[in-house]
């Protein structure tokens, strides 16, 4: 595969070299840059990157970044594949020019800022800053007052087709709408229709939800959407996630698992044991993970892969306090993965699955050298998170 992009899921510039991807339907492969452990600051990502930002594009031997220089490439280089979202005639392509540069010179400047207040900072615990809020609104409701007006005269920014001068927009957009900025964009009837159009396109949405067979329902924490009444009925504690199937309603992740398993038995990887005394073994672990591993780990994955990353301070004693306690879980893991492949037995279960979320954001810290110390924990670790449904899962 000779496209790569490199980047995080979790920011707006790798979104808008996805999106353009998407829309032209090409084949590429996504590289997950630890952003955690500085790896866009490595010699190696330096020469993809020389700023040490993400994303960064490979196609051949040819090496790009900046977000809206990828799309345009992709643009120019595949005008036959999937969209087009360039126009040949010079002067409506200068149109689409005009609000390429909008986007990145106006709607982006405030746009970004109020999703890092109102979208970002809530999920991780931070305090929102009002007077930037308030600051930011105000000049983003100038801007949505020219593209008022542009849309008021033509379908999309550019002309009557959906281009890049559209598609820059999009990333922004999927985190302002979760959050009270979204009411600017509907007090405007043409910049509302326009934002609900571009947001609906099947390749923008496939982004979210690839080959997939239920309905991901993305909970706006940042307006205290897990608050309401309606969610509530759902997870009494206000917290994600919650299931329903039909008119079962589950909350706790691990009640879910267990009754996915339980239910679906014939869909995919058996993850459960009908002998009793192994299902038994394998509660043992599962409690484990819930009781032991958990708790040890997402403290670690807190101060160690979150905070660096949203430019908090890592507090060094608790690292030390719990990775003085992780390793002594790991010892008993290390006697447990002596005796058999995975922790309930010879085949992988929920007892190992359930390890995977906290795995992924300890592996981008010092903390993997813990596991890496220990050869039966470090085979089981890098086994199961190579497993071709957690990679696709975390990568598309």
């Amino acid at each position: 595969m000779a496209i790569k992009l490199y980047g995080t899921a979790a920011s707006t510039a790798t979104l808008r070299a996805k999106a353009c991807l998407a829309e032209k339907g090409l084949d590429y492969e996504f590289v997950n840059v630890n952003m955690s452990n500085k790896e866009h600051k490595t010699p190696e990502f330096l020469s993809r990157n020389p700023f040490g930002q993400v994303p960064a594009f490979e196609d051949g031997d040819l090496k790009l970044f900046e977000s809206r220089a990828i799309t345009q490439y992709l643009a120019h280089a595949y005008p036959d594949n999937g969209t087009n979202l360039i126009i040949h005639d010079p002067k409506k392509m200068a149109i689409v020019g005009v609000w390429i540069e909008v986007e990145s010179q106006k709607f982006d400047q405030f746009g970004s800022k109020l999703a890092w207040e109102l979208a970002y900072k809530p999920m991780f615990g931070l305090t929102t800053d009002d007077a930037a809020v308030e600051e930011n609104e105000k000049k983003l409701e100038q801007v949505l007052d020219v593209y008022e007006s542009r849309l008021s005269e033509s379908k999309y920014l550019g002309g009557d087709c959906f281009t890049l001068a559209d598609l820059h927009h999009l990333p922004v957009l999927k985190f302002l709408f979760g959050t009270k900025a979204k009411r600017l964009f509907d007090a405007r009837p043409h910049v509302s229709a326009w934002a609900a159009d571009i947001q609906s396109r099947p390749a923008w949405a496939c982004l979210a939800e690839k080959e997939i067979d239920y309905e991901f329902v993305t909970i706006n924490m940042s307006n205290k959407e897990h608050k309401t009444p309606e969610f509530l009925s759902r997870n009494p504690f206000g917290q994600v996630p919650a299931l329903e199937d039909g008119d079962l309603k589950l909350f706790e992740s691990r009640a879910i698992t267990k009754y996915l398993a339980l239910t679906y038995p014939e869909n995919g990887t058996n993850l459960m044991m009908h002998d009793k005394k192994t299902m038994a073994v394998v509660g043992v672990w599962i409690e484990v993970e819930s009781q032991k591993f958990e708790l040890i780990g997402s403290k670690l994955a807190w101060e160690l892969a979150y905070k660096p990353m949203f430019g908090l301070t890592t507090d060094d004693a608790v690292v030390e306090e719990n990775e003085k306690k992780l390793e002594q879980v790991l010892d008993v893991y290390e006697s447990r993965l002596s005796e058999s492949k995975y922790l309930g037995g010879d085949v992988f279960t929920l007892a190992d699955l359930h390890h995977l979320p906290v795995l992924k954001f300890l592996f981008g810290t010092k903390v993997k050298k813990l596991f890496d110390a220990r050869s039966h924990v470090s085979a089981w670790a890098a086994d199961i998170q190579s497993r071709p449904a957690w990679v696709k899962a975390t990568t598309a």
